[in-house]
């Protein structure tokens, strides 16, 4: 703070977005496996990252932060205190492992440890610098979409989806601001992209360390999640492939092995590192449905945006209707008699709304419907992921704002299916204008002309 005044430091950030551009760009180098499509990607990448931190500078240095809420925006002040802690105890780079150890010991702090670790390596004092990290994770993201799409689908659903999530104003809001936020759908992106690739070739060292170090890296973001990505990732590459295709009759067996690597990476050091017990009495409260009943009552008082359904869910029905409940605000919320009385900051959701809404029903259920009965074996993981999590925050709903934030998890793969929809859509108009293109060629060459729009009428004037 200076004189009473957040320390924004534009020209810092500007420094370090440079820096996170080259960075990127250069590690967007190192995959062989999409060379042919690496300058696509690159300029992908640096779109979204300026997209991105043009935002942040709408955020911090316009004030709409005061229109957005700054609710987590102690979380870099207290890294920046965490960072002069550390300076002050005279710690080194050597340091940095014992210091982030630190954080699987505190309750979901690790955004505040990140800043730290940022303004202790950097130097940086100042918000947009770490704003600037947030925008390189949140155009990593993108590219994850990208190359998740590519692998499972084609160019055409790649490169389109890949611009929608560039481009979608809640990723972009979300990761241009000093939230967690955008770190925890990168790690989960990161988490899942590692696991499809396992699914399509079976195993493979490379993505088995990627997907691990994503799930250890999760935990101190938001444990749940790390848990939820785990349990999926094993899952999801130990059930056989029920339509193994032809030359790749090993596949199943390669990708057992590869949940078998993945077990034996990430259990050991959950369990040696003490994590599990730590954290075993906060994970049975979201196996209780009390205790989920009183956290959907807690959001849902005392916000303009809260929601009281009242289902009880001990009983079936209640616990069926709470969880339907839950996944249509899930996917459309707000709804439009919601925008009534809304704040100025749920009105600004509308343009996006009504994009969303186009897509959900156009694009999103069609698409399900084709990778279910496509692609199912090979988009386990990604479908997975959004029924899992879809399933805890629809049970957990009991704020319109709250679900519209957490749907921002669960985005980059629901927009990769409503991409695979309207590819499908296209696929189907240009085959209609190809086979009304080909009739009269066809008509021709049966050796009848086709019948002329007016031959009726000089057919009655001859007469």
């Amino acid at each position: 703070m200076m004189n009473g005044q957040p320390n924004n430091d534009l020209l810092s950030g500007m420094v370090f977005l440079a820096f996170f551009a080259g960075l990127g760009s250069f590690l967007l180098t190192l995959t062989r496996k999409h060379q042919h499509t690496r300058k696509e990607q690159i300029k992908l990448f640096l779109c979204a990252l300026g997209v991105r931190f043009a935002a942040s500078i709408f955020v911090y240095e316009m004030g709409l932060s005061k229109v957005l809420g700054d609710e987590d925006g102690s979380g870099w002040i207290y890294g920046l205190t965490l960072s002069d802690g550390w300076d002050r105890r005279r710690l080194g780079v050597l340091s940095l492992p014992e210091i982030w150890a630190e954080a699987y010991g505190q309750h979901q702090r690790g955004f505040q440890y990140m800043s730290g670790v940022f303004f202790f390596i950097t130097g940086a004092s100042a918000r947009m610098p770490l704003a600037a990290m947030n925008c390189f994770f949140g155009a990593l993201t993108v590219i994850l979409v990208y190359r998740t799409a590519i692998g499972l689908f084609s160019r055409w659903t790649a490169v389109r989806a890949g611009w929608v999530a560039c481009f979608f104003p809640s990723l972009i809001i979300w990761s241009a601001q000093t939230l967690k936020e955008p770190v925890i759908i990168f790690l989960e992106a990161l988490a899942l992209y590692a696991c499809v690739n396992l699914k399509l070739s079976g195993f493979s060292v490379k993505y088995v360390l990627l997907c691990a170090a994503a799930i250890v890296l999760l935990p101190p973001f938001r444990f749940y999640a790390a848990y939820l990505a785990g349990a999926i990732a094993v899952m999801a590459l130990a059930i056989p492939r029920m339509r193994a295709r032809i030359g790749k009759g090993g596949s199943s067996f390669k990708t057992a092995l590869a949940a078998l690597a993945l077990a034996a990476l990430v259990a050991p050091l959950a369990v040696s590192s003490g994590y599990l017990a730590r954290n075993e009495a906060v994970l049975e409260r979201f196996t209780q449905l009390k205790e989920i009943e009183k956290f959907r009552s807690d959001v849902a008082t005392g916000s303009g945006s809260g929601v009281d359904s009242g289902y009880d869910l001990n009983s079936a029905t209640g616990l069926t209707m709470a969880v339907g409940v839950g996944w249509a605000h899930l996917l459309l919320a707000p709804f439009p008699w919601q925008l009534g009385g809304a704040s100025l900051r749920m009105l600004l959701t509308t343009p996006e709304l009504a994009v969303w809404w186009w897509l959900v029903f156009v694009g999103l259920i069609p698409g399900l419907w084709h990778v279910c009965k496509t692609r199912l074996a090979d988009a386990q993981p990604m479908l997975f992921f959004v029924l899992g999590l879809g399933l805890l925050y629809s049970m957990m709903f009991g704020n319109v704002g709250l679900i519209f934030r957490q749907r921002a998890q669960l985005l980059p793969w629901l927009l990769i299916i409503a991409v695979v929809g309207l590819e499908r859509r296209a696929l189907r108009k240009r085959l209609n204008r190809e086979a009304s293109r080909a009739a009269p060629v066809l008509v021709k060459a049966a050796g009848a002309a086709p019948p002329s729009p007016c031959s009726w009428l000089s057919a009655g004037a001859s007469k």
